[in-house]
């Protein structure tokens, strides 16, 4: 009876909020990934694994951050690396997504309470169409993962052999990083309309996340390309073209994959910080990449405009944006910036590092980007454990992490209080 009422209170505690289910998701995942790196198989012969090294690389792969405490390649066994392959694939696709297309092959019901955890899993308003838009996600996922490891294989057996199954180039790269962190509605929004090829006929969410993608990859590549171009250290040394390709691919990277063509210790103190707000920002909502999202800056500037405009709404190609939305991202943007300083003080204080390293490493974690100064495998372990709490939330979400417990149910008859001004 007792065992009954406790699992029942359990049951309806978890399910009167989708973030807590959408929380515990990927925190189960990720301490079964734990348990699993922690196995002897999953080293190589002769080494051993922490906790605190075997969590890490769980909490990297399925928040798809890609920093690390150890030698990614020596240091695991094929067996270590197959299971970071899964725990990163189930991090990517998102695991509520991945266990509803299990269930819908298997020929299961997926319930109105699992619908409305995928809809947060999968960043999408309503239930309408979900399970359809879930299955075109998946295909498309894998699509876009095989099409791009054949042409790194391609490109690259002749050189370094069977080695080229898992590993890529410049081109392809930044192709892969830019269509995974565009995100699949604005993706599936450009395809429907592919035979017009009319950018009036676009929703407006995929208007922003075109202009805005293309805004920040022109103003990184200019940005970084003028700083750095007379780098002895970075981009001093080679031609024209490669360092316009260069600074592409560092405009790029910094919104979700943390790959480099440049050692980050070399670069110029303002490229660093670009990189930063870059990564603050990250890539597109329902995509592979974190950050607060491009759509929520570009909603926030929106916002802020209206006051030399002399309107009350926020607008843009004449379109209205609801007040709930401009909330919402400006909620997200401060949220954010205070956990990303908490975290990066905390390491201050702990660490022996320059302040703007730190900062670096930890927004890195937060957009879930990976890229690294170098300093990840010397950081204490409580400063790793930081780490590991900024990667989940950067993956899950700070509107995710705070509303597992901070959420409330609207009430019954709200009031409505005199308003009042206040001085800014």
């Amino acid at each position: 009876m007792w065992k009954n009422t406790s699992k029942n209170q359990v049951q309806q505690y978890m399910q009167q909020n989708p973030y807590r289910l959408l929380a515990l998701s990927f925190f189960a995942t990720m301490t079964i990934g734990t348990i699993l790196l922690m196995l002897p198989i999953s080293h190589a012969q002769g080494l051993s694994t922490t906790l605190v090294d075997a969590a890490f690389t769980a909490v990297s792969c399925v928040s798809v951050t890609g920093l690390s405490t150890v030698d990614t390649y020596h240091h695991w066994s094929l067996f270590g690396k197959i299971v970071m392959v899964i725990l990163i694939q189930l991090g990517g696709l998102g695991i509520v997504s991945f266990t509803t297309i299990i269930a819908l092959v298997l020929g299961r019901r997926v319930g109105l309470k699992n619908r409305v955890l995928l809809s947060e899993d999968v960043g999408q308003d309503g239930m309408k169409g979900l399970l359809h838009i879930t299955k075109k996600l998946t295909i498309y996922t894998f699509c876009v993962e095989i099409i791009g490891g054949i042409i790194y294989t391609i490109q690259l057996y002749p050189y370094i052999g069977d080695a080229a199954l898992y590993t890529g180039i410049n081109m392809n790269t930044m192709a892969l990083i830019v269509i995974g962190g565009f995100g699949y509605l604005a993706t599936f929004d450009i395809w429907s309309h592919r035979k017009l090829r009319r950018f009036v006929d676009l929703k407006l969410h995929t208007k922003i996340m075109l202009v805005g993608t293309t805004a920040l990859i022109l103003l990184g590549t200019i940005i970084f390309l003028g700083v750095e171009w007379a780098n002895p250290k970075t981009f001093g040394p080679l031609p024209i073209w490669n360092k316009i390709m260069a600074s592409l691919f560092q405009s790029i990277t910094p919104r979700t994959a943390g790959i480099a063509t440049v050692d980050y210790n070399d670069l110029h103190p303002i490229t660093l910080f670009i990189t930063i707000i870059f990564m603050f920002i990250g890539a597109g909502p329902n995509s592979t990449g974190g950050g607060v999202k491009i759509s929520t800056i570009a909603v926030a500037f929106l916002a802020s405009r209206t006051l030399f405009n002399n309107r009350s709404d926020t607008e843009v190609f004449e379109r209205r944006i609801s007040l709930i939305t401009v909330l919402k991202a400006n909620g997200i943007i401060f949220l954010s910036i205070l956990f990303v300083l908490f975290a990066t003080c905390y390491l201050a204080w702990d660490e022996p590092y320059d302040f703007i390293r730190l900062l670096f490493e930890v927004t890195s974690a937060f957009g879930t980007v990976g890229l690294t100064t170098g300093i990840t495998p010397n950081l204490s372990e409580s400063s790793k454990w930081v780490l590991m709490l900024v990667m989940f939330t950067g993956r899950v979400g700070v509107m995710t992490v705070i509303g597992t417990w901070a959420l409330r149910t609207a009430p019954t008859k709200p009031i409505s209080y005199a308003e009042e001004r206040v001085l800014l």
